[in-house]
C-alpha cells in the first residue's frame, strides 16, 4: 500500500509542476522554445554526422580520385622538359663583376 501512495504523491507533484509551468509561460514562448530546440537538435545531428568515420564506399571514391590525380601528374611530369642541370662547381663561383668602359674623349672645340 505504500507503493500506491508514493505513486499517488509523485503524480500530485508532477501535475502540480505541469499547472506550474503551464500558468507561467505563454504559449508563444513554447512555440520559440520548441523551435530552438530543434534547431539545435539539427546543429547537433550535423556536428555528430561531421564526425563519423568515413564509410566504405567514401573511402573507395576517394582512392579512386587518388589514382586519377597522380595519373595526371605523372603525365605532366612527362610531358615538361627538365630543367638544364648546372655543375656542382657553379653555384660556389661568385659572379664576375663587370668592367666599367672608359668615358669616351669629349671632341676638342679648336679641332
Amino acid at each position: 500500500m505504500a507503493k500506491k501512495t508514493s505513486a499517488s504523491r509523485a503524480d500530485a507533484v508532477r501535475e502540480a509542476a505541469e499547472q506550474a509551468f503551464r500558468a507561467q509561460i505563454p504559449r508563444e514562448r513554447i512555440s520559440d522554445l520548441l523551435d530552438d530546440l530543434g534547431s539545435t537538435a539539427n546543429r547537433l545531428r550535423g556536428a555528430v554526422d561531421e564526425l563519423r568515420p568515413a564509410s566504405e564506399a567514401e573511402l573507395k571514391s576517394l582512392r579512386a580520385e587518388v589514382r586519377a590525380l597522380a595519373e595526371r601528374v605523372q603525365a605532366l611530369e612527362a610531358k615538361s622538359k627538365p630543367a638544364p642541370r648546372r655543375k656542382a662547381g657553379d653555384a660556389a663561383k661568385p659572379a664576375k663583376p663587370r668592367r666599367r668602359r672608359a668615358p669616351a674623349p669629349k671632341p676638342d672645340a679648336a679641332s
